[in-house]
C-alpha cells in the first residue's frame, strides 16, 4: 500500500471529544481524553476506499509515547481496526464510513499509562501519523483506580479551580483564597514535564508505571520540594532573597510558569500551604481527585515518636529549638482519592500526601500517599509513611521550663494535644468542613485508646525528641493549682487592644505565695518564635481553696508592630509556687485575621459586557497605612493580575477603588484582592459572583 491508499487528514473532533471527557477547560485546540472512555475520530483517505478493499481488511492503529517506538522508555500498542471494539483494552471500531473516510471509535484501557501519545494508522509497513493526544486519569470511569462515584465530588476535586486553604488557629480558622488554575494555558504540559523530572529523580523511568496513581503522586511530590530539581524552595524566616514571600502568592499557575520561564530554577519561595496548593493543581490537572487539608496543632518531624517537647524560659518565652521536631500552629497537606491495588481493599479511598520536606531516617523526604483509614486505625506498619502522619496528629506535646541554672523542669498544665480541627473546603460551597473524624476517634474514647495501644506496639521508635527522658508527669495529686489564660475571643481585629483574663485555682488547704509572668510573643506558623512583644510580672498570695482573677489590658501599639506573615500571637502565663517551686503554664494562640478589604459587585453581570467592581480599604489603625498596594486577580473576570498603588491611607479612614472588567467566562467567578503596605502584609479578601451567559 506504499504506492496505494494513504491518509489525507484526520479530524480528532476535539470540541466533541474534550467536552465528553471533561477536558474542554484545558484546551479547545488539542485532543485531551481520559482513559477507559472511548473517543471518536474521522480518518479521510486520499482515494475511494473501494479501490483498496483487500488492503483495508488488515488495518491497524498504533499508539506510542515517542517518535521511536523501539526505544527503551517508550510505550507502543498496535491494535486492529475492526467492526467491534473491546472497551477493556486498546481497540478501534468503524462506526461510520463513506467512500473516502472512516469514523472510528477508539477505546483506551482504564489502566493505560497516562501521558502524551502519537496516534498512527497502518495498512502497510509504513505507519502514517494521524496526530497526537493526551491521556489522563478518569474519575468518571468505574474501572479506573481513581474512580469517584459522586458527581458533585468530581466537580469539586477535579474541575474546580477556585480553592480555599485554611490557616489561623484551631479556634479561629482563617479562609485564604487560592487559584489552582489547573486548566490554564500550558499547565498540562508543565505537569507532565514536572512528572518526568520527578521520575528521573526517583530513577523510575519505566513509563508503564504511569498507570498507577500512587507512582504519579510520589513523582509529583518529589519534584516540588525534595530533589535537586525542585521547583519550589522552602521559605526560611530571616533569610533575604529576591523571591516572593509565601503569603504573597495567590495561585499555582504563576509559580509553575515562573519555574518554566527561568529554565527550571527553583522558585522562591514556598511554605506548606504553597506546596500543597501547587501539588493539588498538578494532580487535578492529571486527573487524580485531590483536595487541600489543614490540621491544627501539628507535631512536625517527630520521626514517628508519639511525644514532642516545647521549651520555655521562666518568663514564658518560647525558646528556639535546634531540634527539628516542634509543634506547628497548623500544617497543610493533600488528600488524593484512589483504590489501593497494592494494599488491602480497606485502605482504598482518601490518601494523605505531604510534599513538605520531612527529616526522615531513610527514604524520600516527602510523605505518602498514606491511607487515611490506616492512619485512623493506627496501622502504622502500612507502607508510605502512615507512621509519620499518625505521630503528627496523635503525639502529646510536653512543656519544659528551662531554668536559669540550665536545668529543665516540667510545667504543669502545659500538655497539648495535636491533630485538631482537621479541615478542608466543603464540596460545592465555600464552607469549611471538619474531617477530623476521618483521621481520629473521639478524644478519650475506648476506640482511641485501642488505636493508641496498637500504634505503640507497632512503632519501632518510641523515644521522645528530648534527650531528657521525662515522659511521665507528676499526677494530679501533685497539681494543687490550675492556671488558665483567656482572651475575649480567639481572634483579634486589626488595631484592637487586647484584654487578657487569668484565672488561678488553689485547691490546697493552705495559702500560697506565687510569682506570675504574663506575656505575648509573635511566632511563625511552624512554631518558630519571632519576638517577645510584651510581658508583665505579678506577685500575689493565693488563698486556700479559692480562685483568683486577674485582668490585664495591652494596647495594640505594644504588640502590633512585629507581627509575622501569618499574624499569629502566643499568649502565655507562667506561675511559680514560691514554696514548692512547682511551675504552671497556660497558653493560647490567637490570630489577627480580619482583612480591611471588602469587595462589592453590581447585581447583574453578563458575559462579555463591561462592568465595575468596588474594593474598599478601611484603615483600622491609629496611624496612616503607607505605600499601599492592592493586587487584584480573577480568572475569567480580568486578564492577569493587576496592581493598584494607593499611596497612603489616613488613620481610621476608608479609600475606595473601582475595578473595571469585562467577564469572559460565565458561571461562578471569584475576584481576589490582596493588600500590602509598610504596616501590614498580604491581607486577602475574596468574593464570588455569578456571571450570566451571553
Amino acid at each position: 500500500m506504499g504506492q496505494g491508499l494513504s491518509t489525507q487528514k484526520c479530524d480528532f473532533m476535539i470540541p466533541e471529544n474534550n467536552k465528553s471527557h471533561h477536558t474542554e477547560e484545558i484546551s479547545t485546540k488539542r485532543l485531551i481524553v481520559r482513559r477507559g472512555q472511548p473517543f471518536t475520530i474521522t480518518v479521510s483517505f486520499s482515494a475511494p476506499i473501494h479501490n483498496y478493499l483487500k488492503q483495508m481488511k488488515r488495518t491497524f492503529l498504533i499508539v506510542q509515547t515517542g517518535p521511536h517506538s523501539s526505544k527503551a522508555g517508550e510505550i507502543q500498542a498496535e491494535f486492529p481496526i475492526s467492526s467491534l471494539g473491546d472497551q477493556k483494552q486498546w481497540s478501534a471500531a468503524v462506526e461510520e464510513q463513506d467512500p473516502n473516510s472512516w469514523t472510528l471509535c477508539v477505546n483506551t484501557p482504564a489502566n493505560a499509562p497516562i501521558g502524551q501519545y502519537n496516534l498512527l494508522f497502518r495498512a502497510s509497513k509504513s505507519p502514517q501519523l494521524l496526530g497526537d493526544f493526551t491521556l489522563l486519569f478518569n474519575p468518571w470511569c468505574r474501572d479506573d483506580e481513581v474512580f469517584l462515584a459522586n458527581e458533585a465530588q468530581r466537580q469539586e476535586y477535579i474541575l474546580n479551580q477556585d480553592g480555599i486553604i485554611y490557616q489561623g488557629t484551631e479556634n479561629a480558622i482563617l479562609a485564604q483564597p487560592w487559584d489552582f488554575s489547573q486548566f490554564e494555558e500550558d499547565m498540562v504540559d508543565i505537569c507532565f514535564f514536572l512528572l518526568a523530572l520527578g521520575e528521573d529523580f526517583q530513577r523510575e523511568k519505566d513509563p508503564a508505571q504511569r498507570q498507577s496513581p500512587v507512582h504519579v503522586c510520589r513523582a509529583a511530590a518529589a519534584m516540588l520540594n525534595c530533589s535537586e530539581f525542585k521547583s519550589l524552595t522552602e521559605y526560611e524566616p530571616g533569610q533575604h532573597h529576591n523571591g516572593t514571600p509565601p503569603s504573597k502568592w495567590l495561585g499555582s499557575s504563576p509559580i509553575l510558569q515562573q519555574w518554566i520561564a527561568s529554565r527550571l530554577q527553583p522558585v522562591h519561595s514556598g511554605r506548606c500551604w504553597v506546596f500543597a496548593a501547587v501539588l493539588c493543581s498538578v494532580l487535578r490537572c492529571l486527573g487524580i481527585p485531590t483536595r487541600v487539608v489543614t490540621g491544627f496543632t501539628w507535631a512536625h518531624n517527630t520521626k514517628s515518636s508519639l511525644s514532642v517537647d516545647e521549651y520555655y524560659d521562666e518568663d514564658g518565652t518560647l525558646l528556639t529549638q535546634e531540634r527539628s521536631a516542634r509543634v506547628w500552629t497548623f500544617h497543610v497537606w493533600n488528600e488524593c482519592w484512589m483504590a489501593r491495588s497494592d494494599l488491602l481493599p480497606e485502605y482504598s479511598g482518601w490518601q494523605a500526601l505531604d510534599a513538605t520536606c520531612q527529616e526522615k531516617s531513610k527514604g524520600l523526604s516527602f510523605c505518602g500517599p498514606a491511607p487515611v483509614h490506616a492512619i485512623k486505625e493506627g496501622d502504622t506498619q502500612v507502607d508510605y509513611d502512615v507512621c509519620y502522619f499518625f505521630a503528627a496528629i496523635n503525639a502529646k506535646c510536653h512543656v519544659w521550663i528551662h531554668k536559669a541554672d540550665d536545668t529543665l523542669k516540667p510545667a504543669f498544665g502545659g500538655t497539648k494535644y495535636t491533630g485538631n480541627n482537621i479541615s478542608t473546603k466543603s464540596v460545592g460551597s465555600e464552607r469549611c468542613e471538619d474531617i477530623t473524624q476521618n483521621y481520629k476517634y473521639p478524644e478519650g474514647s475506648l476506640q482511641e485508646k485501642k488505636v493508641l495501644d496498637k500504634a505503640y506496639r507497632n512503632m519501632k521508635e518510641l523515644e521522645t525528641t528530648s534527650s531528657t527522658q521525662f515522659i511521665f508527669f507528676p499526677t494530679a495529686l501533685e497539681e494543687p493549682v490550675n492556671l488558665f489564660i483567656h482572651f475575649q475571643s480567639s481572634s483579634l481585629q486589626l488595631g484592637q487592644d487586647m484584654t487578657l483574663s487569668i484565672e488561678v485555682f488553689n485547691h490546697s488547704d493552705r495559702e500560697k505565695a506565687t510569682h506570675l509572668v504574663v506575656g505575648i510573643q509573635a511566632l511563625h506558623y511552624n512554631g518558630v518564635p519571632i519576638a517577645q512583644l510584651w510581658k508583665e510580672e505579678f506577685h500575689f498570695n493565693l488563698h486556700s481553696n479559692s480562685v483568683s482573677n486577674l485582668k490585664v489590658s495591652v494596647p495594640y501599639t505594644w504588640f502590633g508592630k512585629e507581627l509575622g506573615e501569618n499574624h499569629l500571637l502566643r499568649l502565655t502565663a507562667v506561675l511559680r509556687d514560691e514554696d514548692s517551686s512547682y511551675m504552671y503554664l497556660a497558653q493560647e494562640e490567637i490570630s489577627i485575621c480580619d482583612s480591611p478589604l471588602t469587595i462589592e459587585f453590581p447585581e447583574n453581570m453578563v458575559q462579555y459586557e463591561p462592568s465595575t467592581a468596588k474594593i474598599s480599604l478601611q484603615n483600622p489603625l491609629m496611624e496612616p497605612l503607607e505605600q499601599c498596594v492592592i493586587a487584584v486577580t480573577g480568572r475569567g473576570l480580568i486578564y492577569r493580575q493587576r496592581n493598584y498603588r494607593l499611596g497612603s491611607v489616613q488613620a481610621k479612614s476608608t479609600q475606595e477603588l473601582e475595578i473595571p472588567f469585562t467577564p469572559t467566562r460565565a458561571g461562578p467567578r471569584r475576584l481576589t484582592a490582596r493588600l500590602t503596605c509598610l504596616q501590614l502584609h498580604n491581607l486577602k479578601s475574596f468574593r464570588t459572583t455569578n456571571i450570566a451567559a451571553a
